[in-house]
């Protein structure tokens, strides 16, 4: 058996555990699960990346792909958790709505990229 490797018998099946990936399921916890969904992390990758500008409605739904239910749906929830502001503007004629990251989002967020890179830089996963 190598050191890096525990093997548990689980009724006649093997189990092959890594140490690093109940250290990041434990590091899990500070990161705040209902931020942790695939249209939610675009939604703040993207606003992140504005670096504090804002993205309309149309721009986000343009740019990542998303049906307008399912964008609308996350921006709602991320709006009630404090990580997005949305404000109404006006851009020619026409009414739109705008969203930023707020500093609370980016906060959780960075916590959030950290998790996930920890995670893709091999720890926990099979070779």
């Amino acid at each position: 058996m190598k050191a890096y490797i525990q093997v548990i018998n689980l009724s006649h099946e093997m189990l092959v555990m890594r140490p690093n990936l109940l250290e990041l399921a434990v590091n899990a916890k500070a990161v705040n699960s209902k931020l942790f969904s695939l249209p939610r992390v675009l939604i703040m990758s993207a606003l992140q990346e504005l670096q504090g500008e804002s993205a309309t409605f149309r721009e986000l739904k343009i740019g990542l792909g998303l049906n307008d239910g399912v964008l609308y749906a996350n921006l709602k929830v991320l709006g009630k958790m404090g990580y997005i502001e949305e404000k109404g503007v006006r851009l020619g004629n026409e009414e739109m709505t705008s969203y930023r990251i707020t500093r609370h989002g980016l906060e959780d967020f960075a916590a959030l990229r950290a998790w996930l890179e920890r995670w893709g830089g091999g720890h926990g996963k099979p070779e």
